[in-house]
């Protein structure tokens, strides 16, 4: 059961040290207990649509074959070779039916099955080719994304998202399509990052933009058995902390133009656009080839972030899904990989063929969504763009305004993480979602769930 966020919530204390951030230690501790035991998303189901495609989804020291096999299933392998256990695969994504080790040629099928062991009759103790197919892991596909578990005894994928399932459903993630692929080396630990997901506290002070399209202040957190977390904030209005500006801000306007709203109607009440934007979209969602029948009017205009234990956060609007993933550095606790995959649900031609409703803009529809790369159009996977986050220092990448900006600073924060002038994270009631986040980091580290 979801408990909504009031200050002093009913979340269990505990003390966050710079040890969780900086220790090798307990970075080896979380490897153990916490990603061998819990549900991760490996990728997006698209890139497993048809019989013989995979790709690898590396979770540093391991790495994990997510394959689509002849007969249709999707299955999960450890990626090692059972022989000498050299990395099978050497690629990120493709389509084969059997996988080829490099080292010493055995073979495997794409469901995992041995299936060729050169020069076989020198095993004097024989080939049990069942006992020496890949190891395999759990699997399921939701929400658009391939979700893998080590752990056997581990509640399934819908225990443990719970309600959060039926919550996200009606933006149905799975028809969009990915249009963007990055992954960004972060020199921060994997849990920073995070971290500055699960506040609303820090977005004034870093992203002045947020002011006039997003009302923060009055968000809504809720948190969820598992250390899950939701927060629902306001959108297509302005900070409520702040003066109500007489015309309509520049960040709202492009989209409302899409939509073929008259600026000059909204001077002197700007606050009257969030639901002039949602009775638009509803009036002319068939036009616009968007089906919003299975959302609510706030969910029109409005934006949803579920932070799901322990490093996604999924951030939904009705035209568009990303999947934020944080994954940790092999050795270095001072370093991650911060992904994004973008998905965007494609206009449907039939439904724009079929409305009643006539719209002059359509050929903008685009931007209807918030924040995309309009560069892909979803009919042509992009590539997979892995770059320094200097590069996005330097203005040579990004990730959107928002995402660079956090990147700037959460260097900053590691680095501090290590000064004998720091002991512990003192967080107010405003963060309690980062509060509740750690104190089911402890349940793991501790392997207590009572």
């Amino acid at each position: 059961m979801a408990q909504t966020n009031k200050p002093s919530g009913p979340v269990p204390f505990t003390r966050i040290t710079a040890d969780r951030y900086i220790s090798p230690e307990y970075m080896l501790q979380e490897r153990d207990k916490l990603w061998a035991k819990t549900w991760l998303v490996a990728g997006v189901a698209q890139d497993v649509a048809e019989p013989g495609d995979f790709f690898v989804f590396d979770l540093e020291p391991e790495s994990i074959i997510v394959s689509r096999a002849e007969d249709g299933t999707i299955n999960a392998f450890y990626n090692v070779c059972q022989h000498r256990g050299a990395r099978l695969l050497l690629t990120d994504q493709g389509a084969m039916e059997t996988y080829t080790c490099p080292y010493h040629g055995w073979v495997y099928n794409n469901d995992g099955s041995l299936c060729e062991v050169p020069e076989e009759d020198k095993f004097s103790r024989g080939v049990p080719r069942e006992g020496l197919s890949l190891q395999t892991l759990r699997v399921d596909v939701w929400a658009g994304a391939v979700w893998v578990c080590m752990d056997n005894n581990a509640p399934s994928l819908q225990e443990y998202l719970g309600p959060i399932i039926e919550m996200i459903e009606p933006f149905r993630p799975g028809d969009m399509r990915l249009v963007e692929d990055q992954t960004c080396r972060l020199e921060c630990n994997w849990k920073a990052v995070f971290d500055n997901f699960g506040e609303l506290y820090h977005v004034e002070h870093i992203h002045p933009q947020h002011e006039l399209i997003f009302d923060c202040p009055t968000s809504t957190a809720e948190y969820f058995n598992g250390g899950h977390t939701r927060v629902l904030i306001d959108g297509f209005t302005v900070n409520s902390r702040l003066p109500i500006p007489e015309e309509v801000p520049p960040t709202q306007w492009a989209q409302m133009k899409a939509l073929g709203m008259k600026r000059e109607n909204y001077k002197g009440r700007v606050l009257d656009v969030r639901r002039d934007v949602q009775l638009r979209k509803r009036e002319l969602g068939p036009s616009l080839g968007y089906n919003y029948d299975s959302l609510s009017d706030d969910q029109l205009s409005d934006i949803v972030q579920y932070n799901i234990f322990p490093n996604a956060v999924l951030v939904l609007q009705p035209e568009e899904f990303w999947i934020l993933r944080s994954r940790p550095h092999a050795t270095d606790p001072n370093k991650c990989y911060w992904d994004k995959f973008a998905l965007r649900m494609l206009p449907d031609v039939q439904l724009q063929e079929n409305a009643k409703v006539e719209f002059p803009a359509l050929q903008n529809r685009a931007n209807v969504s918030f924040n995309l790369d309009q560069d892909s159009d979803g009919t042509v996977r992009p590539e997979h763009d892995e770059f320094d986050q200097e590069a996005i220092i330097a203005g040579e990448k990004t990730m959107t305004i928002t995402l660079d900006q956090d990147i700037h600073l959460i260097r900053d924060v590691q680095k501090g993480m290590h000064s004998r002038g720091f002991k512990e994270a003192w967080l107010n009631d405003d963060e309690s979602r980062v509060q509740h986040y750690h104190s089911w980091i402890d349940k793991y580290i501790n392997q207590q769930f009572n």
